[in-house]
C-alpha cells in the first residue's frame, strides 16, 4: 500500500508543480506597438505567395458596373491624419500569380475599366474606404475570366503590406 501512496504522491506533485508554471506565461502579444499598415484586406490568400484573389462577378453587358477594392488602415490606434493611398494596376502581380496558381487569366482590357483616379484618400479617424472602378462589361467575352490586378505603390508614408499590398480580381460575367 505503501508504494501505490508514494507513487500516487510523486505523480500529484509533478502534475500540480507542471500546472503551476503556466501562470506565469507572458507570452500575450502586444498589438498596441504594431506600426500602421496599408493594405488590400477583402481577398483569399492561398497561402503560396501568388498574392491574393477575390471573385468579382459583373453582370454582362453592363456599361458601367461599380465595382470596389477596399483600402485598408490597418492599426492599433486610427488614423490621426487624412492618408492618401496610390494604387496602379500591376501585370507583374498578374505574371506572379499566374505562374504559382498554374493559371492564365488574362489582364482586363484597359478599355473595359476606368479608375477616377489612381489615389484614394482615408480620411482621418477611419479605417477602411472604398477605391472605385467602373467596368464596362458590354466589350468583354462572357466566356472568359478577366484579372484586374492592383497593387499599392505608395502608402501614403506608411507600410505597405507585404501580403496583402496586392490584390487580383478576378472577373467573371454573369447574366442579369
Amino acid at each position: 500500500m505503501k508504494k501505490i501512496s508514494l507513487y500516487t504522491t510523486i505523480i500529484a506533485l509533478a502534475l500540480l508543480s507542471s500546472l503551476s508554471s503556466c501562470l506565469k506565461d507572458d507570452s500575450q502579444p502586444d498589438f498596441t506597438q504594431n506600426q500602421a499598415i496599408i493594405e488590400l484586406p477583402v481577398g483569399s490568400s492561398a497561402g503560396n505567395g501568388g498574392g491574393n484573389s477575390i471573385a468579382a462577378p459583373i453582370p454582362a453587358g453592363t456599361v458601367a458596373a461599380d465595382y470596389f477594392i477596399y483600402v485598408n488602415y490597418a492599426a492599433p490606434e486610427a488614423n490621426p491624419n487624412d492618408v492618401t493611398v496610390t494604387l496602379a494596376v500591376s501585370e507583374a502581380a498578374l505574371a506572379k500569380f499566374n505562374q504559382v496558381n498554374g493559371s492564365a487569366y488574362p489582364i482586363l482590357p484597359t478599355a473595359a475599366y476606368t479608375l477616377a483616379s489612381n489615389k484614394v484618400v482615408i480620411p482621418a479617424g477611419q479605417r477602411q474606404v472604398k477605391f472605385p472602378v467602373k467596368i464596362n462589361a458590354s466589350i468583354l467575352d462572357p466566356a472568359v475570366k478577366y484579372a484586374l490586378p492592383l497593387a499599392i505603390t505608395d502608402g501614403g508614408g506608411f507600410t505597405v503590406s507585404g501580403n496583402f499590398g496586392t490584390l487580383i480580381s478576378i472577373i467573371t460575367l454573369t447574366s442579369k
